[in-house]
């Protein structure tokens, strides 16, 4: 009997321990907006034009607003998450190079993103991989693309805790994607790198 009661008051010690070494599990949705500033270069050449590639870069309409919809997944400070984006307008270049007119603009940035990252205190760092969608548009070439598909997106952040609710964050984004021109016979890659200041609500 007295082995018994030795071996259920090990046993529940034991359990009772291993029970405080459990991490904690917790998760939030949020949701807020952003303010972004963009930047797109780029370098194009043309099979039928090869003496006469072009740089250009975005000139006007380079700071603009975008929403993001979110859910994180706390394990103990480590944070596994995903989110998504809208921004309308990413920016203009009314210089698109030589012997071309009109002005290009590129809009409709939609984005969905994993993130990894961990939790310190009231501050969160984290880092990303996601992919996205965006809209080029000419007021020349109508022939042109209008659309550029599942482009692959990365940045890293700080996001920081004002209280149990509300955040504010900076995060620093760039990608590469690659348009072909049917009209000029020019192909493009397109680089963007964007600073966003968020401001968040944490459900």
């Amino acid at each position: 009997m007295k082995i018994l009661k030795f071996l259920l008051v090990f046993f529940f010690f034991t359990f009772h321990a291993h029970a405080k070494e459990l991490p904690k599990i917790d998760a939030k949705f949020y949701l807020g907006m952003y303010k972004s500033f963009d930047k797109l270069t780029s370098v194009a050449t043309s099979k039928f034009y090869p003496d006469y590639p072009y740089n250009t870069s975005t000139d006007t309409e380079k700071e603009n607003l975008g929403f993001y919809l979110g859910y994180n997944f706390y394990l103990d400070n480590l944070l596994l998450g995903i989110e998504t984006s809208f921004q309308e307008n990413i920016g203009k270049d009314n210089n698109p190079g030589p012997n071309l007119t009109g002005a290009v603009t590129y809009e409709k940035l939609k984005e969905i993103k994993l993130n990894i990252g961990y939790n310190f205190k009231d501050f969160v760092f984290f880092t990303y991989l996601g992919i996205g969608d965006v809209h080029p548009s000419w007021t020349s070439y109508q022939n042109d693309p209008t659309y550029v598909r599942d482009y692959w997106s990365r940045g890293f952040g700080i996001d920081y805790k004002l209280n149990e609710n509300y955040f504010i964050g900076l995060n620093f984004d760039e990608t590469t994607f690659d348009l072909n021109y049917l009209t000029s016979f020019y192909a493009e890659e397109v680089h963007k790198q964007s600073i966003r200041a968020r401001f968040g609500y944490l459900f």
